[in-house]
């Protein structure tokens, strides 16, 4: 995953110098990646325990989750109810702009593969929410520090 965290609506109106970006993309990303899509992320704080940057930790699980055609609402009535009991950073994002929407990420940044496992059974989303999810995808991403800019990696 290649992302940039931490930016409002108006800072994406002054990106930094897009020569320079596309530069920085051919160098330290292309020999890397497969891209598979491209989207534009709202971080949702009322369905998370976190500030909506992820913590740059070894691994994280990444949950895809696509729902049916205007599920939008009752998905996230149902997740904010949830989120008194997280334990562990959980950043929900909604989909704006790139893909069929509705459209959710969920990022649980951990230390290692044993502690994504020691919480699948977290991974599970809210009984109320079944009927509403057309697909949901749980991975596993590996932090690459050499990737990283302007960011320090917990150890």
């Amino acid at each position: 995953m290649y992302a940039t965290f931490g930016h409002t609506a108006a800072s994406l109106s002054n990106p930094v110098s897009p020569a320079e970006d596309e530069q920085n993309n051919v160098l330290n990303v292309l020999p890397h990646a497969q891209f598979m899509n491209n989207g534009v992320y709202e971080f949702l704080p009322a369905l998370s325990h976190g500030n909506g940057v992820p913590t740059p930790t070894p691994r994280a699980e990444y949950t895809t989750v696509v729902l049916i055609y205007g599920a939008g609402k009752p998905f996230e009535t149902a997740l904010a109810l949830e989120q008194p009991k997280l334990h562990g950073e959980t950043l929900w994002y909604r989909m704006v702009l790139g893909g069929d929407t509705p459209c959710y990420v969920r990022i649980r940044p951990r230390e290692n593969l044993g502690a994504i496992l020691d919480e699948r059974a977290d991974q599970a989303l809210p009984d109320k929410v079944t009927g509403l999810v057309m697909k949901m995808t749980v991975e596993t991403l590996n932090l690459r520090p050499n990737m990283l800019v302007n960011v320090n990696p917990e150890r």
